[in-house]
């Protein structure tokens, strides 16, 4: 409890900073008008969408409990993509408000929406290094394997495994869902973090080419207008190093990016409507 209410605490003063001004790297202040932007509520993965390979080895680097882990994973991955919102739009987070009206909220969201895979190429993000820009020009590119249909042999039905990359989308089940929610918070969009995955890296190139590429962050996601319209949806993978578990040097590294990616994702058709 106590790691949870400094999380909370430690958005709110991030949140109040950030309204007032963003600094840029220069140490310039530019000031934000919120009402010249669009609002974007982020609704943070489910509880039970949380799965990792790696929480035991997170657990005895820490010291802390898996509660705690994926509490940490879920607030911090909300609180950047708060960040990276910020300069395009006025970003709304449960984590800013009431928690007894967040829990009203978000079981009310989490019962009107579903979960279902879906093939996708999914993007990665990190920071690439001298020799892994030389191992990306010089490796073969793969062909796409395209699935194959089941086949009858000796009188039993045989289907190949489909390995091909998938995501979890999120599916809206309530039709009501989005229409009360832009009663309550005025939102034009809504990005839905649908599920966490850390865990050891599923790419074989990386494997063969630099060992140290052994785990990876996949946060699928969903955004959604304020017509139920689907505007973007995926998944944004950045790998680390296998010997990395100190949770706060990965939140750094890698959820800035990740937030980047997925904030772009919005920002793009939104500069193109203009």
């Amino acid at each position: 409890m106590k790691l949870i209410s400094k999380i909370l605490l430690l958005f709110a003063i991030i949140n109040v900073s950030i309204l007032s001004a963003q600094e840029t790297t220069t140490g310039d202040a530019i000031i934000h008008d919120p009402t010249a932007k669009n609002n974007v509520l982020i609704i943070p993965f489910e509880s039970k969408m949380y799965f990792s390979d790696i929480d035991g080895d997170l657990s005895q680097k820490n010291e802390m409990n898996f509660h705690e882990i994926k509490a940490m994973f879920r607030a911090e991955l909300d609180k950047n993509l708060f960040i990276s919102l910020k300069e395009y739009f006025n970003p709304l987070s449960f984590y800013t408000m009431e928690q007894d009206v967040v829990q009203k909220e978000l079981t009310y969201i989490y019962s009107s929406i579903g979960y279902k895979y879906q093939i996708i190429e999914p993007e990665v993000v990190e920071k690439e290094t001298p020799a892994k820009k030389l191992f990306n020009k010089i490796k073969p590119k793969e062909k796409e394997k395209e699935p194959q249909a089941a086949t009858i042999q000796n009188g039993e039905i045989v289907s190949e495994v489909d390995n091909r990359e998938k995501f979890m989308n999120t599916i809206i089940t309530n039709e009501n869902l989005i229409l009360n929610l832009n009663t309550t918070y005025q939102a034009t969009y809504y990005v839905f973090i649908n599920q966490l995955d850390i865990k050891k890296s599923a790419d074989n190139a990386y494997k063969a080419g630099e060992d140290q590429y052994k785990r990876e962050i996949k946060v699928h996601y969903t955004i959604i207008n304020s017509n139920t319209k689907e505007v973007s949806s995926g998944a944004i993978i950045s790998r680390f190093n296998s010997s990395e578990s100190d949770i706060n040097k990965i939140i750094k590294i890698h959820f800035p990016l990740i937030a980047e990616k997925i904030t772009k994702k919005l920002v793009t058709p939104t500069i193109q409507a203009e």
